[in-house]
């Protein structure tokens, strides 16, 4: 009996073993040497692409690098140009500076006329002191700049100028102060002054934020005296350096 039972068990178990063998066919089964040639094939694949990847990421570089570059040329065109703007300024102003006196021939105007008239200026002139405004010596650089700047605004321009000069004395934003009080010539048309203003300003501090109006002004001061060969040479300068502000489309205008 036990002997049966044995011999029908083992009939069952390779009965199944045959039968799991045949859910396989020859096809489905893959041995350990194909795996390794396909990893190998996709192994290399991406190694091609981890190429052309890097491939583009030398020819980004490359533009960059090209790019940074021109940066660097266009910023040391600008200070070129920005220098012989200052160094032309500055010729200007010392030439205006260092002009003869006009020689004014002595009058024939009896001595009591030129007395009286004498006495006449020194009225005019007391008079001018009397309407000037005077300024608080307690108050402080900080805030007289800050009243300054907003007489200059409120086109207060005597106080505004009045406040400028005391600054210049005092030494507080020495470069700002000649930039307004080369504002105010410009705006009552004293055109050499202001440009002895704006090349003191511009020599205090070349890197201000004004600079491209501080360099729009003087080049029309220099067209409104009938130096317009200087004051081409400054319109196109400030396209060249300040292209996109408003004073290089002011700029454009006076070169049409």
């Amino acid at each position: 009996m036990n002997l049966k039972k044995y011999i029908l068990s083992f009939a069952l178990v390779t009965t199944f073993a045959m039968a799991e063998q045949s859910v396989y066919s020859d096809n489905d089964f893959v041995d350990a040497e194909t795996i390794a040639k396909k990893n190998a094939t996709e192994i290399f694949l991406l190694k091609q692409k981890i190429s052309q990847l890097q491939e583009k990421i030398d020819g980004f570089k490359s533009i960059i690098n090209a790019q940074q570059n021109e940066i660097i040329q266009l910023k040391q065109k600008s200070n070129n140009n920005y220098a012989k703007i200052l160094n032309e300024l500055s010729q200007r102003v010392a030439k205006l500076e260092n002009r003869e006196p006009v020689v004014v021939a002595k009058s024939n105007i009896p001595t009591q006329t030129q007395n009286e008239s004498k006495k006449q200026e020194s009225k005019a002139e007391k008079s001018k002191k009397k309407e000037e405004p005077k300024i608080d010596t307690k108050i402080s650089s900080k805030e007289l700049f800050k009243r300054s700047v907003l007489n200059f605004t409120k086109k207060r321009l005597t106080k505004a100028q009045k406040g400028f000069k005391e600054l210049i004395v005092r030494g507080y934003k020495t470069a700002s102060s000649n930039f307004y009080l080369g504002e105010i010539a410009f705006s009552k048309k004293r055109y050499k002054d202001a440009i002895k203003f704006y090349q003191n300003s511009a020599t205090l501090n070349e890197n201000a934020s004004y600079m491209d109006k501080l360099l729009l002004h003087t080049a029309i001061s220099l067209k409104k005296i009938g130096k317009n060969k200087q004051a081409k040479q400054f319109f196109m300068a400030i396209i060249d350096s300040y292209p996109d502000s408003p004073s290089a489309k002011e700029a454009q205008k006076y070169l049409k």
